[in-house]
């Protein structure tokens, strides 16, 4: 079973593409952000705070973002950056204005960023953000874009047909849920960590609370079980990138059920 994720990885440009036959220049998909069950942790380094979100694709005929490609949030998208002090205090704030956000591995994930001056006006201490229910990520406008995105594709996509992927989501629940855990599971790995599958029990403690579902359990285990042959064949370098493969394998599967419940009978 591990193989098929490598497979899904790296057939994904090929597949995407054939779905999306708009000019490569022209603006790319619209993403959705899978709203977090618990609090993403953030890394603070030479100045900057970062974090991985899981995204989906909302727009199936739009071209994938390259790596890179700059977003910005839409209206009703909310998260919320949480800074827990060392007397046990939590303060937090509304943050999504002055976040950065580019795409990551196509439509599956996207780092965000926000200077740490920003981050310690909350106080020292462990920082982390929360992503709201209906959240999604519009591209920035580039000049000369020969099929830009029209103000009505924006309020459908971030609008009506948006809800109905947050409903697909609800109905995936175990899917979902081990898609924001292994999320949960990259970010609490240094984004340049070279650690093996021997961190993966200590990672596994820290993440998969005992009252996790079954169905979501048996994702996690499968994944982990990928992990440890992938790493073992040297098929890649370190556990952060094969749990980046395998959170990126279900965000596909469900980007796919979002484009069922938005395109019913397609």
């Amino acid at each position: 079973m591990w193989f098929k994720a490598l497979a899904f990885a790296a057939t994904l440009p090929l597949i995407v593409t054939a779905l999306s036959p708009a000019p490569a220049q022209a603006a790319p998909q619209i993403l959705g952000l899978i709203a977090s069950g618990e609090p993403v942790p953030m890394t603070c380094m030479d100045g900057r705070c970062t974090a991985e979100l899981s995204s989906v694709c909302l727009q199936e005929r739009r071209p994938t973002p390259p790596t890179g490609t700059v977003y910005r949030p839409a209206k009703g998208t909310h998260i919320t950056l949480s800074v827990t002090r060392p007397n046990g205090v939590e303060a937090r704030q509304q943050v999504e204005a002055a976040l950065h956000f580019i795409s990551l591995r196509q439509y599956t994930a996207v780092k965000v960023s926000l200077p740490e001056a920003k981050v310690r006006q909350l106080g020292p201490g462990a920082a982390s953000l929360s992503v709201a229910p209906m959240a999604s990520l519009i591209p920035v406008a580039i000049k000369d874009d020969p099929k830009p995105l029209s103000a009505g594709e924006i309020a459908s996509y971030t609008g009506p047909l948006r809800a109905e992927a947050e409903s697909a989501f609800k109905r995936d629940g175990a899917r979902v849920d081990a898609t924001r855990i292994l999320n949960q599971m990259v970010n609490r790995l240094p984004e340049r960590s070279s650690a093996g599958i021997e961190k993966v029990g200590s990672l596994w403690k820290q993440t998969v609370s005992s009252d996790v579902a079954a169905k979501t359990q048996k994702y996690l285990e499968r994944a982990v079980e990928n992990c440890r042959e992938t790493l073992r064949v040297g098929m890649l370098p370190n556990l952060r990138s094969c749990l980046s493969y395998q959170h990126d394998y279900l965000s596909g599967e469900n980007t796919t059920n979002a484009w069922r419940a938005m395109n019913p009978g397609s």
